[in-house]
């Protein structure tokens, strides 16, 4: 009976662990946000307490649910945060670049 106890114990303690390290950014992360506008900085800290999604994980909806906004029924098919450029697959098979700011996110035009 100890021995489930002890066992039970462990498995909690490894889920509470593990829980913690997905609220905690990264130093990789902590860079991302500190490139960040302060209001998308915001947003994605909100996001991150949420708790279920990296800082990049984030990122990237934010970004998908924008590019999905200007180019309906589209498939992103590379991103480079870096660069602040994805690649789009449009419903014809064309590829478009969406170029964004990388503070902002915001589309650049």
């Amino acid at each position: 009976m100890i021995k489930i106890g002890v066992l039970v114990a462990g498995v909690a303690a490894a889920f509470v662990t593990t829980a913690g390290f997905a609220q905690v950014a990264t130093t990789l992360e902590q860079a991302e946000l500190a490139g960040l506008s302060p209001q998308v900085h915001s947003e994605v800290e909100a996001r991150m307490k949420q708790g279920g999604q990296t800082v990049y994980e984030i990122l990237t909806t934010i970004l998908l649910n924008d590019i999905k906004l200007k180019h309906p029924a589209s498939e992103i098919v590379a991103l480079d945060f870096n660069r602040g450029a994805a690649t789009v697959k449009t419903p014809s098979g064309n590829l478009e670049v969406y170029k964004f700011n990388t503070t902002t996110l915001q589309p650049e035009d």
